[in-house]
């Protein structure tokens, strides 16, 4: 019997249904849900399934079968069996049908799935979360998800519920602690990825005008120093709209690296964990690394940080430019980094200049400490390389 043989007609009355990959989607926590054994039983209390509005939700590039499947020449059981497609293949979507079913190709031969056997992505959990038979808490507890694990996702109801399957159970769980994003990576909170002995010097929120920015990065690149800049995402739209330029882009051109800072800077320890995702997202840099504004972390940030497949990155010193407001004393306590630091500055301040790079580079060279470089490759010869988006879990300086 293959897979689509086994669905239920009470399951399939729920209407078309569709997976939100790449979008920040959560589940309850444990401790939030109903007890078990509190079954709600009409069936007109569950949410409706529907087809996602974006694109790139509603038809992933591929999905696996989780059963031995027939690939047929029409959207339903009702249309002939071209071929069986075996359990577990990854074959590429090239549309969707009202039905919900999709269109792939297999061996050379092009058809129409069922969808209730894909899994179109896989989600990772947030928090310990209860698996229950319908999509709201009112249901039963089939068994409980411990935080972060990774389970295999076949749809999502319009309330943000995911349908997914752990333990040889199927059942549903709340959209607001699971994530479709990898794990983060794992990294000290203050010293991040660099775990060399030479000091990386960080830039938060926006530079004062688009010369002063250019010719900053402009002498790194040239000085062999690799700046470590976190602008927000206001700051990369105004760019954008007034110059027509992407700021992360041009860092990256120029062997720099860049991470996120949220989208409007604001303390993150008020929101919830969803909320802090959004300001992880939307306008901001979207990489594995990012900084908490004013290194304000508290357990709902650390979720959204989880959330998003981010690591933190705060600092090891700061020199508090910003309040000070001088650049002789923003270059002497930056000088004074020892090995492994992470030096805070900001580009609006007295420390985002060439001048002020060569003098800390050279205060720093005086006492024997050496600043990360700009990246040349992976062994550090040759000519400027552009960095990746993603950061790697230990920085070449």
């Amino acid at each position: 019997m293959f897979g689509e043989n086994f669905h239920h007609s009470a399951t399939r009355s729920l209407g078309a249904v569709a997976l939100a990959v790449g979008m920040l989607a959560g589940s309850v926590p444990l401790a939030a849900g109903a007890m078990a054994g509190q079954q709600l039983a009409p069936a007109t209390r569950s949410a409706s399934l529907s087809i996602a509005a974006e694109v790139s939700i509603d038809l992933p590039a591929r999905v696996r079968t989780t059963d031995n499947l027939n690939l047929r020449t029409g959207p339903s059981t009702a249309y002939p069996v071209r071929v069986s497609i075996p359990k577990g293949t990854s074959v590429p979507v090239l549309g969707r049908a009202s039905t919900g079913w999709y269109q792939v190709s297999y061996n050379g031969r092009t058809g129409y799935v069922s969808d209730y056997y894909v899994v179109v992505a896989n989600v990772r959990t947030l928090d310990s979360l209860n698996l229950r038979t319908g999509t709201s808490t009112n249901y039963r507890i089939l068994i409980t998800i411990p935080k972060g694990k990774t389970v295999p996702a076949y749809a999502r109801a319009s309330n943000g519920w995911y349908r997914v399957n752990y333990g040889g159970h199927t059942g549903w769980v709340s959209g607001s602690y699971v994530t479709t994003y990898p794990k983060p990576p794992s990294a000290p909170l203050r010293s991040g990825p660099n775990r060399t002995s030479k000091v990386v010097l960080t830039f938060d929120d926006c530079p004062s005008s688009l010369s002063s920015y250019k010719s900053t990065i402009d002498y790194a690149a040239s000085a062999n120093i690799g700046l470590v800049l976190a602008p927000t995402g206001d700051c990369l739209s105004s760019y954008k709209s007034r110059y027509g330029v992407d700021l992360a882009s041009l860092a990256r051109v120029k062997g720099q690296w860049v991470i996120n800072h949220s989208i409007s800077h604001p303390d993150l320890r008020p929101l919830s964990c969803r909320q802090v995702g959004t300001q992880l997202g939307g306008s901001g840099v979207h990489t594995n690394f990012g900084r908490p504004p004013y290194g304000a972390i508290d357990g709902s940030v650390r979720c959204g940080y989880d959330s998003r497949g981010m690591a933190m990155w705060a600092w090891t010193r700061d020199t508090e430019d910003w309040k000070v407001k001088s650049k002789s004393i923003t270059i002497s306590r930056a000088s004074a980094a020892v090995p492994g630091d992470t030096v805070l500055m900001h580009m609006q301040w007295y420390g985002f200049s060439p001048d002020s790079l060569r003098q800390i580079k050279a205060n720093l060279a005086k006492r024997g400490v050496g600043v990360c470089r700009a990246y040349r490759g992976s062994d550090g010869t040759g000519a400027i390389v552009r960095t990746s988006v993603k950061l790697p879990s230990s920085l070449p300086c």
